[in-house]
Formats: structure tokens, sequence, C-alpha cells
């Protein structure tokens, strides 16, 4: 989803958007020209919110919260990262059905070949948040987007 493009937008809002509790403590930007850590502008600096001052909810118009999908490669591509709907949580939490994207903006899907196969996208697994499979020697995340939606068919963990 994304926070309306235009009209009155609440903290209350781009907190829910952002996955986090409606009433969630988080000032605009906090004390400094500079956001900081924890503020609104701060969690959404990722989906494009200008992080130069002043701020103003109006730069949350038309925002989506977005969480960024680390070192996926296909075969001996170069790594690249892909992109998916925040409220879903850390990576480890990406299923069947979710949607993975190209740009943090989520309006390009990674993969669109409508009429064409599958396509298969690998990462190794590691400690961060942004990898789906646990930190641990020889753990290869397997994900298969739909050709025409880009929707996970498949996701899973192989030790190989």
């Amino acid at each position: 989803m994304a926070l309306p493009s235009s009209g009155e937008i609440k903290a209350s809002q781009i907190n829910t958007e952002a996955g986090r509790s409606s009433n969630a403590e988080a000032p605009l930007s906090g004390s400094s020209s500079t956001p900081q850590a924890g503020s609104l502008v701060k969690i959404y600096e990722g989906a494009g919110v200008d992080q130069s001052a002043p701020h103003s909810y109006s730069e949350f118009h038309g925002i989506a919260f977005s969480l960024e999908l680390t070192n996926l490669f296909v075969e001996d591509s170069p790594l690249f990262s892909g992109y998916y709907d925040g409220s879903i949580g850390d990576a480890s939490n990406l299923s069947v059905g979710d949607v993975i994207y190209s740009d943090s903006s989520l309006t390009t899907k990674l993969y669109d070949n409508p009429g064409g196969s599958d396509q298969t996208y690998n990462q190794w697994g590691t400690a961060s948040t942004t990898t789906h499979c646990p930190v641990g020697t020889g753990y290869l995340m397997r994900m298969d987007l739909n050709a025409t939606t880009s929707e996970i068919e498949l996701i899973q963990c192989d030790l190989v």
C-alpha cells in the first residue's frame, strides 16, 4: 500500500504504513536539522523521504514504506537488491504471494515477463534482517517469482 497522495496525513497513518502501531511514539524528525534515529523521517529514509530540513508531513504523500532484500543474484549475475512491502517485516517473513519490486517506491515489479517463464532468484543466508535464510555455512534462498505478477510462488532455504 502507499500513503494518500494528497490531503491530510497523520502520524498514525505513517506509523501504520511502516508496520508499526498507529500510536507508536515517533517525532517527525527530532530536535536537530539532521533526522534522528527513530524519527518518522529517518524511518522512511529508504522510501525516498527527503532527509534535508525543514520537514513536514506533506513529504510523505504517496510514499510506500518498503524494505530491502539484499544480495540477490540470478546464476552468475552481479548482486542486486529487491524491495517489498515494509509491513511484512524482516526478510525472513517473506512468503508465497508477497510481491518483489525493483525500486523502493514499490512501483516496478522485479520480474515482469508476461508469457515467459518464472524466474528463480538466489541469496546466501546471513545474520542481516535483509536476507531470508539464517546465517550459516551453505544456506541458500531459492525464490521463484511469477513472470506476470512478480509474486513469490516458492521460497525456501536450501543447505547446499
